[in-house]
């Protein structure tokens, strides 16, 4: 078979290596169901890197064909113009390189605003090819949020519609995301971070000394200064609390700033971003209680499910796709998204019950070591694997 992703992502490509800012589809050794060797081709449409940087390696001899299309990035300060600019000279690239794409089978993507245009070229570059659209978050309503710009919201809104149209299947990640965007040809594909190799036991509470974790990128749709002000508030009410916090992007120097403030320095750990999955599930694994303090518009929120597989019980803000994998006060608690006082009073609150009630962690951590079983890579790969095969007549 013979693949194309659209992407995103940054690659650096020589001989021997492929390196990728994300991982590919979140497999380190197969991409969408199918193992590396099983592909007899594969398109990487994203943006070409000539220096290696700290990303995801993976090995070339795992490939029979791979081609990196796409120009350097171009840094988007200038929020509109030079996604413009990136985009136009992505579609430069990709007519450029046209003959390596018309054979190409399938052509992947998960939505932002360069499908719109790239699907419309590789329309008429790949003839024989089937298109799949993989709407996995919010994005419109997200964009807009950090601009507040409603015509660019009704841009992405449309693009995403239009795209949905080109494609001749579309997956949406949760049932929020379906109820929003759903089409008639839009079914439920779900996707997961988690092996079943990755899955532990259960976990006890010492309550004599509670670690918190927040996991996600540092922009303002995660919160996470919330993190931070919760366990500013715990500490406050006398609980010996310690905050682990994973990620990085825009906020970061802020969030430091408001650590440093609040004096939490020495209770408080900024990893920032951690590429090898085994480190991040040993921190998280190390940590007591998850919090997900997402902005309304998260598509799903996969970190929970990693949360869920070493055993941590898991707070989170309704928000949008966390209500499709915590059951309240089963093998989680969902707070109501109000105002920024009442969100830190009621994550305290649950914090607390938890603290004061080990058996209720147990028993929560217990649950959330088997709902982790149900969203494991294995299962949804092979879905995943079984619906582009019934799309290409090859099932």
């Amino acid at each position: 078979m013979k693949i194309c992703l659209i992407t995103k992502q940054k690659f650096y490509f020589h001989k021997s290596s492929l390196i990728a800012s994300r991982l590919l589809w979140y497999g380190e050794d197969s991409i969408l169901g199918f193992r590396f060797e099983e592909i007899e081709k594969m398109v990487l449409i994203g943006f070409n890197s000539e220096e290696k940087f700290d990303g995801y390696f993976f090995k070339k001899g795992l490939l029979n064909e791979i081609f990196i299309i796409g120009p350097k990035f171009r840094e988007e300060r200038r929020y509109i113009l030079d996604r413009l600019i990136n985009i136009f000279l992505t579609l430069k690239e990709i007519w450029k390189n046209r003959n390596i794409l018309k054979d190409i089978d399938l052509v992947f993507a998960s939505f932002f605003e360069y499908v719109v245009f790239e699907f419309l070229l590789l329309k008429l570059i790949c003839k024989k090819a089937k298109f799949i659209v993989y709407v996995i978050g919010d994005y419109p309503e997200w964009n807009y949020r950090k601009k507040k710009n409603i015509l660019f919201k009704w841009f992405l809104l449309i693009a995403q519609k239009i795209s949905q149209k080109m494609a001749d299947e579309n997956w949406i990640l949760s049932e929020y995301l379906m109820k929003k965007y759903k089409d008639k040809k839009s079914i439920l594909v779900r996707t997961s971070t988690v092996s079943l190799k990755d899955i532990k036991s259960r976990k006890i509470l010492n309550k004599e000394k509670i670690s918190l974790i927040f996991v996600g990128r540092l922009e303002k749709e995660k919160n996470p200064d919330l993190p931070v002000l919760i366990t500013a508030k715990l500490k406050e009410k006398g609980h010996n609390v310690y905050l682990n916090l994973v990620g990085d992007g825009n906020l970061r120097s802020e969030i430091e700033k408001i650590v440093n403030d609040l004096k939490l320095n020495e209770i408080t750990k900024i990893f920032g971003w951690i590429r090898e999955k085994d480190v991040l599930l040993e921190i998280i694994r190390n940590s007591d209680i998850f919090l997900f303090t997402s902005r309304p518009g998260e598509g799903l929120g996969l970190v929970i499910v990693e949360a869920m597989s070493q055993g941590l019980p898991v707070i989170a803000t309704r928000c949008g796709g966390p209500e499709e994998i915590i059951e309240n006060g089963i093998n989680g608690y969902l707070i109501e998204y109000t105002n920024e006082k009442g969100i830190i009073d009621r994550f305290v609150e649950k914090i607390e019950y938890l603290i004061q009630n080990p058996e209720i962690y147990e028993k929560i951590s217990k649950n959330n070591i088997e709902k982790a079983k149900e969203w494991t890579m294995e299962k949804f790969f092979k879905i995943q694997r079984e619906r582009i095969l019934k799309l290409l007549g090859k099932a």
